[in-house]
C-alpha cells in the first residue's frame, strides 16, 4: 500500500475527524495530481502529515514496520474511551461495553 492510499483510507474514518486528520486529508488531496517524486520532496506536505502524530522530535524511529506510533486521533479516541470506562467501571463494563 502506498502512503497516499493509506492516508485516504485512514482519513476516511467518519467518526474520527479532529483538526489533525482534516489537515492531513487536505494536504493529501492537494498532491493527488503530482508525481510521487515531487511529493516526496514537498516539506510543507510532510509537515502536515507529521502534525497528525505526537512523537518526540528528538528521536528518529526507523522501525515503523514493527513499532509505530499511533496518530493523535487514535490516541485521543483511546483516551476518551478510557475516561468513559473509568466513570463507573462496573456499570460501563457490564452494562454498556459487554453487550
Amino acid at each position: 500500500m502506498h502512503r497516499r492510499m493509506f492516508l485516504r483510507a485512514a482519513t476516511g474514518l467518519a467518526a474520527l475527524k479532529p483538526d489533525s486528520i482534516n489537515r492531513a486529508r487536505a494536504a493529501t488531496s492537494s498532491v493527488n495530481d503530482r508525481k510521487p517524486e515531487d511529493v516526496a520532496r514537498d516539506e510543507d506536505y510532510w509537515r502536515e502529515i507529521q502534525q497528525a502524530f505526537t512523537v518526540d522530535c528528538n528521536i528518529i524511529n526507523l522501525n515503523n514496520g514493527g513499532v509505530c506510533p499511533s496518530p493523535k486521533v487514535v490516541q485521543d479516541a483511546m483516551r476518551r474511551q478510557l475516561e468513559f470506562s473509568n466513570l463507573a467501571p462496573a456499570y460501563t463494563m457490564w452494562t454498556v461495553l459487554e453487550p
